[in-house]
């Protein structure tokens, strides 16, 4: 868990996704219903997922509010809300979903997002 956390608090500090918590062969989906749902892959497309975010959302941050660890699919499960502004309308940003990570020798390896938190506990195993 404390993985994911660090993922959050790194992006949120400095823009970017730490590629050192980041496996080099990294998947990441964003929830169906995102502008930019991917999926990004790699080192290239956690890169190109951060691009594809501040285009569509200024000042974006993400606050964690809940964080369930999925330990036998070697998983975390975060609840999250994105935060900001969309860029073109100014319009503020209030975004809930979820985020379940999987983790192979201590690094994400997938990350995929869910609008319905009991999806994404069912992604990794868990129950609702």
């Amino acid at each position: 868990m404390e993985i994911m956390r660090a993922s959050f608090e790194r992006f949120n500090r400095d823009g970017f996704l730490p590629e050192e918590l980041w496996d080099p062969d990294a998947t990441l989906t964003n929830t169906r219903e995102f502008p930019t749902p991917g999926p990004y892959r790699g080192y290239e497309g956690l890169r190109r997922w951060r691009e594809d975010l501040f285009e569509v959302v200024k000042e974006g941050q993400f606050d964690v509010e809940g964080l369930t660890d999925a330990d036998e699919a070697q998983a975390v499960v975060a609840e999250v809300r994105l935060r900001g502004h969309a860029r073109f309308t100014d319009i503020g940003i209030d975004a809930p979903f979820s985020i379940v990570s999987w983790f192979r020798d201590g690094r994400i390896y997938r990350s995929e997002g869910y609008s319905d938190h009991a999806e994404a506990l069912e992604a990794a195993g868990l129950s609702a």
